[in-house]
């Protein structure tokens, strides 16, 4: 492997670590944000106390709840498919720099065995010779 694979490897790892990263953090930022607005609806203090105006309100309350909440999971929805078109854009990546590198050890591989195949063809050719040799000085004695 080159430099350049080694480089792309870090880099890509360093990719990696910064879309979890990012993902973790949006998610728990978000998380927090959702419930801090429903402690906000929730302990606000209640304008009257008339059991017809408490029940309306509660009602409202829980109106906005639900809102928030649906306004919440539509927003994670959109982040899971953005984490997901992340994830599969990086694998791309990942996929061409393995590939590069599978072919560079094939092509190291390949001139491997075809420096074995050299060498092992010129030995025999020594050998043929010298075996050429030696029978004709034994027929000569």
């Amino acid at each position: 492997m080159s430099d350049k694979t080694t480089t792309s490897y870090v880099e890509l790892g360093s990719q990696a670590y910064s879309i979890a990263a990012d993902a973790i953090a949006s998610a728990n930022y978000r998380l927090l944000d959702y419930w801090k607005s429903v402690w906000d609806i929730t302990s606000r203090p209640y304008t009257s106390t008339a059991i017809d105006a408490t029940v309306r309100e509660n009602f409202d309350r829980a109106n906005q709840i639900l809102t928030l909440t649906v306004d919440e999971l539509q927003a994670q929805e959109k982040k899971a498919e953005e984490l997901a078109e992340k994830v599969v854009e990086h694998g791309a990546k990942l996929q061409d720099t393995t590939i590069s590198a599978f072919r560079g050890v094939l092509n190291t591989s390949i001139s491997n065995l075809n420096y074995v195949k050299d060498s092992t063809s010129e030995r025999l050719e020594e050998l043929k010779k010298r075996l050429s040799d030696l029978r004709p000085s034994r027929s000569g004695e």
